[in-house]
């Protein structure tokens, strides 16, 4: 927040929310490292305030606006029964809008969901399977929303094709002694035409969802009473998608035995008890509405998502780390070895990956 301490700037973001920097007690809220959010704690009620990053979302009124219709849509379901988490709702300010501007910043309050807690990584196959299963009742919940309604909020975000273009002109800028450093990862992204055409013809033939893109274990509540997913959160990547992106990132981050930025590759395994338990559950959670052509993508995504995301690391790599947070100065390279070689990993087991998914 430039020019101003976070106590100065809140004093003047809580009265448009009808409080004072005096009558709350205010804390950070979570460890995101997109957004800044506070718990903000008044004589009578919790609620969260949010500062939105606006290098991240450029259009933080579009992030807000698509917020409002998918939390609606789903409010509908939740009273008729057939949507069995909590809805999170974004507050009215005191003009009755869902976010707030102050010196420069797009700020908005979320409504606070008590008795729950947040995790960051998962213990067991069983808590993996309550995971797929609320991320998979979400989408299937906003099955009958129209997608076009929404905003783009990171255009062509899963776009593997934009992505390699974006990978070709950071080859064409960098310098030599980057470009010799990722000689090895780039040359086994060429040899993949036969996957990236295979790509494309997958995705002109799928439906559009409204997909979350964000399918981590950090973005459910977990309730105190049932320690079961009440609520899916962080909407703000909410888009028009396809199914197998979010499942392809939520086994990505659920059944490997290493970080994404860990450079121990030998110690990579794939915990395909966990991947079966995840597939099983998400797919129980669209209740029979896949189609054989989604169900059968799923495998596509599982192979998609870390081949995509060591192509963005290389190439923000080879731009000399503009995008994401780096802790030393090869550390895009290491995610990008090690998302590229579980890709490996997974095209080795695609046999087993298709007896997974396709029993279902």
């Amino acid at each position: 927040m430039p020019h101003v301490t976070p106590d100065k700037i809140l004093a003047l973001v809580l009265p448009q929310f009808g409080f004072t920097l005096e009558d709350c007690k205010i804390s950070r809220l979570g460890n995101g490292l997109i957004n800044n959010t506070f718990l903000v704690q008044s004589a009578d009620q919790k609620f969260v305030l949010q500062c939105l990053n606006q290098q991240v979302f450029k259009t933080p009124q579009q992030v807000t606006d698509n917020a409002d219709l998918i939390s609606a849509h789903l409010q509908i379901k939740y009273e008729n029964n057939s949507y069995p988490l909590t809805p999170v709702f974004q507050r009215r300010n005191i003009d009755n809008s869902n976010h707030v501007k102050v010196q420069g910043q797009y700020w908005r309050s979320l409504h606070y969901i008590p008795q729950c807690y947040t995790l960051e990584s998962i213990a067991n196959v069983e808590q993996a399977s309550s995971v797929a299963s609320a991320f998979a009742q979400f989408t299937a919940a906003l099955s009958d929303f129209n997608s076009e309604k929404l905003a783009d909020i990171i255009p062509q975000f899963h776009d593997l094709a934009m992505r390699i273009e974006q990978l070709h002109q950071a080859i064409e800028n960098t310098s030599e002694p980057l470009l010799l450093s990722a000689k090895a990862q780039l040359k086994v992204i060429e040899s993949q035409q036969d996957f990236i055409k295979n790509i494309a013809n997958t995705t002109a033939a799928l439906p559009l969802h409204v997909t979350h893109n964000d399918t981590k274990i950090n973005n459910l509540l977990f309730s105190e009473a049932t320690n079961k997913p009440i609520a899916v959160i962080d909407l703000d990547t909410c888009m028009a998608g396809y199914l197998m992106h979010d499942f392809g990132d939520m086994v990505r981050t659920c059944c490997v035995s290493i970080a994404e930025d860990s450079a121990e590759l030998d110690k990579m395994v794939i915990n395909f008890d966990m991947l079966g338990a995840i597939t099983e559950a998400y797919i129980a959670g669209f209740k029979g509405s896949l189609s054989e052509s989604e169900q059968s993508s799923l495998i596509q995504g599982i192979k998609l998502m870390p081949f995509m995301l060591s192509i963005r690391f290389l190439t923000d790599f080879l731009n000399g780390d503009t995008y994401f947070k780096t802790s030393y100065a090869t550390h895009n390279l290491v995610r990008a070895k090690n998302q590229l070689h579980l890709y490996q990993l997974f095209c080795q087991h695609e046999a087993l990956l298709m007896e997974i998914v396709l029993k279902n």
